[in-house]
């Protein structure tokens, strides 16, 4: 290079260098010629030291970056065995968990199977136990043969009175339909207007006898049963819904008597023996006039001190041009100064009972025949009972106005009307307007009965229908008959008897 040649220039010759003769000479000389050379060397030397130290930097950075690759492959791989690890666990748990879920889920399925058959079944019995056959015709549904009941129990007095309650529909309408039964001292039942003869009824009845009066369903029935025993069967009346199950509940209780209130008829065959009637030819027994009657000529039932008794004469029909008087007993419970009645009063609660079909009601509640079915909301279902009601009552209420042969519609006010007889102990509209209309003497003679000898020991009025039991005392019980001296004191309304009531009471009154 450059360089070298130029430092190689200042070095002596070998002729210069051998023309020295001593050896002193030589080794100075020799010294100054190895000295010509250090700079160059020292400077060849440091680039060497210089590309030596790089070729170790670069070598120990390629280890180094070698060795970063090695660390980042291994931490890659531990952290691939992690991630294995935690998938395989995952794996692990999560079948684990699917065969925990399986297993719970095929125990979930038999249970609920299970539940499932056994409210089928309960279903079933259920329906069994509210299954009946009516054995005579009447308006009522199922008019005729096989049908079902619901009954429901309540307590009226602890481990004395007891209601039993089902319904009576024509239609889409429903009402209320009430047994009684008493517990006597000698822990005999009393049974009041037998409801439809099914297993769930009987065995309500029967429940009555036992501490407490507590109902324990049993698919057997009460002929095995006992604990039971109802002594009486009252039939109060003679409507038929008061009186055809008086055979079933004799044939379930067949020691018990059956005691009927005067005025029994039938229609269109006449005198059609009790045997036929009441399944008993020889127990049947029919009451006086009173219990309190002097001298008691007639035979009394036992339970007559317990539960006193007195017969209203309801009024008279011409049927196949006869006129068959009708009444009604009304009885009384000493011990709790409960009176109990059938159709002589009544009370119309402002909500519907507990075994209203809210179908029906939400049925009754259309303003117009055409409209669909309504909603199930709260203030539909109370039109639809309210109209029920004014329906039953009337006929043919004021606001049910018939538009077209298809087609019948309710106009605005009707509410109002409901109000006027709603809430409040009265005779109810057919019962006022079509029989004690006929004699209001004779019924105000049964009222003054009825108020001189109980007079203040009345607590409570139970009736057959609608709401019960209903607080009231003598002076409302009198209050409810005030008409019987003015029949324009507490009137219905005239636009809700006129195209109903009015037109067959003026028939019957004629």
């Amino acid at each position: 290079t450059p360089n070298v040649l130029t430092e190689m220039s200042s070095i002596p010759s070998l002729a210069s260098f051998s023309s020295l003769n001593t050896g002193s000479d030589r080794s100075r000389t020799a010294r100054d010629f190895v000295s010509s050379f250090s700079p160059s060397l020292k400077s060849q030397n440091k680039k060497t030291a210089t590309t030596t130290m790089l070729l170790k930097t670069m070598k120990k950075k390629k280890k180094t970056d070698e060795d970063k690759v090695e660390n980042n492959n291994r931490r890659g791989q531990r952290e691939r065995r992690k991630v294995l690890k935690a998938e395989n666990s995952s794996r692990r748990d999560f079948v684990s968990w699917m065969t925990l879920l399986l297993a719970h889920s095929n125990a979930m399925f038999l249970q609920t199977g299970h539940k499932i058959s056994a409210f089928a079944e309960q279903q079933q019995q259920q329906q069994q136990q509210q299954t009946f056959t009516q054995r005579f015709p009447t308006l009522f549904k199922p008019f005729l043969g096989e049908g079902t009941k619901k009954t429901i129990k309540t307590t009226l007095v602890e481990d004395r009175c007891w209601t039993l309650e089902q319904t009576i529909e024509l239609g889409p309408l429903e009402t209320p339909l009430r047994c009684v039964v008493v517990r006597l001292s000698s822990g005999d039942l009393w049974v009041h207007n037998p409801l439809a003869p099914t297993e769930e009824f009987f065995q309500l009845v029967e429940s009555c006898a036992a501490d407490g009066g507590e109902y324990a369903p049993s698919s057997s029935s009460a002929s095995s049963s006992s604990s039971a025993r109802v002594a009486s069967i009252v039939v109060p009346t003679y409507a038929l819904e008061h009186k055809i199950f008086a055979r079933d509940a004799h044939e379930r209780w067949p020691e018990a008597e059956i005691w009927v209130a005067p005025g029994q008829f039938s229609f269109p065959v006449e005198n059609i023996p009790n045997a036929y009637v009441y399944g008993t030819e020889s127990n049947v027994f029919v009451l006086s006039e009173s219990n309190d009657e002097a001298g008691m000529a007639t035979k009394q039932p036992a339970w007559k001190d317990e539960i006193n008794y007195e017969t209203l004469d309801v009024g008279a029909f011409n049927i196949a041009n006869k006129n068959i008087q009708i009444k009604e007993c009304a009885f009384f419970d000493v011990k709790t100064g409960m009176l109990i009645v059938t159709d002589a009063l009544a009370k119309i609660p402002l909500t519907p009972p507990v075994l209203s079909s809210k179908e029906k009601l939400l049925l009754v509640s259309k303003r117009s025949t055409k409209d669909l079915q309504p909603d199930d909301t709260p203030e539909n279902v109370l039109a639809g009972w309210k109209k029920t009601a004014l329906l039953v009552s009337f006929f043919f209420p004021e606001h049910e106005e018939l538009v077209s042969p298809s087609e019948v519609v309710w106009t605005d006010g009707w509410e109002t009307n409901f109000e006027s007889i709603s809430n409040r102990l009265l005779v109810p509209p057919v019962v006022r307007t079509l029989l004690y209309a006929q004699n209001p003497r004779a019924v105000r003679n049964w009222v003054d009965r009825v108020s001189e000898r109980w007079g203040e020991s009345i607590k409570s009025i139970v009736p057959a229908h609608w709401d019960a039991p209903i607080d009231a005392n003598v002076d409302e019980f009198r209050n409810a008959f005030r008409f019987l001296e003015d029949d324009r004191t507490d009137p219905f309304l005239d636009g809700d008897l006129k195209r109903g009531l009015a037109p067959i009471a003026k028939a019957i009154l004629k």
